[in-house]
């Protein structure tokens, strides 16, 4: 049985950034290919999107471990996420007369679903370990999108944000591994 859950962890964590044939995740997949204003239009829908999904695995913190730091992690991702969410959303309606989609990525969203439902199921240190391994592929997502962001947006203001995106999770990534190196050993 501990054979199966390792398998499982690491295939949720494989599906959750670049293959091993570096083929890129759906969501920065479907940007490659973008410029211009249709570039902007869908990474803040996609990113609105991919946001969401950490704000959900951030929510399960509190119920999941006992660890202070995950738990502060987990209410800054929520804060941090949110307010960006209400950025990009008041962009999309400012410059596109848009509002975010429901899903805006159906490929991302249908992958997203059973690590959730993997994630929901752990508890203590499988759960923090767990966490530790899917929030920084998570996070590595967003840095290659907001990578694309910085530089294909046409609105400055975007370009500056995606860079802020890009820092902020790069260094939330730093402090994961190094929880899960100190906590569980080298994962």
């Amino acid at each position: 049985m501990p054979l199966i859950a390792a398998f499982t962890v690491v295939s949720a964590v494989a599906a959750l950034a670049h293959n091993p044939n570096g083929k890129p995740d759906p969501m920065n997949a479907s940007l490659e290919v973008l410029k211009g204003a249709e570039f902007e239009q869908s990474f803040l829908q996609q990113m609105i999107q991919h946001h969401r999904s950490a704000i959900e695995m951030a929510k399960m913190v509190p119920d999941h471990t006992q660890r202070a730091e995950l738990r502060q992690l987990g209410e800054k991702i929520i804060s941090t996420q949110q307010q960006e969410i209400e950025q990009m959303t008041k962009w999309l309606t400012d410059w596109y007369k848009a509002s975010p989609k429901e899903v805006a990525n159906e490929k991302a969203d249908k992958e997203m679903k059973p690590h959730m439902s993997m994630l929901q199921a752990k508890k203590d240190a499988d759960f923090d370990k767990a966490f530790l391994e899917m929030m920084p592929k998570h996070h590595h997502m967003a840095v290659e999108m907001a990578e694309q962001a910085e530089n294909k947006s046409t609105h400055p203001e975007l370009k500056e944000f995606a860079s802020k995106i890009a820092k902020n999770q790069q260094n939330e990534i730093n402090q994961m591994k190094s929880w899960a190196t100190s906590w569980f050993g080298p994962l």
